[in-house]
Parts: C-alpha cells; structure tokens; sequence
C-alpha cells in the first residue's frame, strides 16, 4: 500500500504543477473560459430538454394506468454526499393500442412499489416513453440540478476570462 501513496502523492503532485502552469499563462485562462462555457451550455440544453419534457407532459400529456414490471433501487454514496434513486420501469398501451415499455426515475426511496402493481402516470402521446408519476414530477430536480452546474460552470468560465483580460498586459501577443 505504501507504493500506491507514494504514486499517488507524485501524481497529485504533478497534477498540480500541470493546473499552476496552465492558470499562469493568458492563453491557458482563456483555455479554461472556454471549456466551462461548453460545459454551460451542455449543462443549460440538459436542463432546457428537461423542462420542455415537463411542459410537454403538463400540455398535453395523457393519464392512465400502468403495470409496474421491475423496481430497481440503489443508495448511492459518493463520500460526502449520499443519496437514494429509484428506477421504474412499466408498461401501458398508449391511445393507439401500443404496448409502451418505459422508465421513470424517482429521487425517493421505492416506498413499496413492486413488480405488478398498477400506478397512474402521465405520459406524452408524441413520444409515449416521456412518462411521470401522477403528481409533483420528479424531473424538476434534474432540472434544478443543471441549471445550478451551469451557473456554477458560468461563474468560472467568467472567473477565468477575467483572469486572461487581466493579464494581457503582462503577456505578449505571442501567448
């Protein structure tokens, strides 16, 4: 074990070294400003196709009764921060007589949703495998969630453009 912190230390090290160095020049600032701004706008279209799937569902969106056909629960524990997610599957026939298999996941804990048990969910009849439990949708926590990582992710593509604004006085053109 003693080799495996030993490697770590030199590559945590390292890895340092790497951030400093491309954090000092104008040209690895403005690296960095632009590669949180993709990460904006990933993180804004997740949250914008969310929301339009919420709305779609609220619009137009049908209610019915469907099967469940499999629970899977998991606790998720990533250090600090731990959290339960809950993945239902079901099936229904939608307005045309199809059987439509899908999946809707629940921030919860399954609070004894088993196999066979009959739900009613919303689901969209343009495309029948956007679905959601009757009630609060659980969707709007993705929704939450990207738009506070593209706030978090704006404020530092801002935080180093600033810091490449600032230092063209002290580069040359050349960097």
């Amino acid at each position: 074990m003693n080799g495996f912190v030993g490697r770590a230390r030199r590559a945590l090290a390292q890895t340092e070294m790497m951030v400093k160095n491309l954090t000092s020049t104008r040209r690895g600032n403005l690296a960095l400003a632009a590669a949180f701004l993709v990460g904006v706008v990933i993180a804004g279209a997740n949250g914008v196709g969310t929301l339009e799937e919420i709305a779609r569902a609220r619009d137009h969106g049908l209610s019915t009764n469907a099967t469940i056909t499999k629970v899977v629960e998991q606790h998720i524990n990533s250090g600090s921060y731990s959290y339960d997610n809950t993945a239902v599957t079901v099936s229904f026939t939608d307005t045309s007589g199809r059987l439509v298999r899908a999946v809707y996941t629940d921030p919860a804990r399954a609070d004894g949703k088993k196999a066979g048990q009959t739900i009613q969910i919303v689901y969209d009849p343009a495309k029948p495998t956007s679905i959601s439990p009757v009630g609060p949708d659980p969707r709007w926590l993705e929704v939450f969630l990207a738009g506070s990582a593209a706030v978090a992710l704006l404020w530092y593509s801002v935080y180093f453009g600033y810091r490449a604004w600032r230092s063209r006085e002290a580069y040359s053109d050349d960097d």
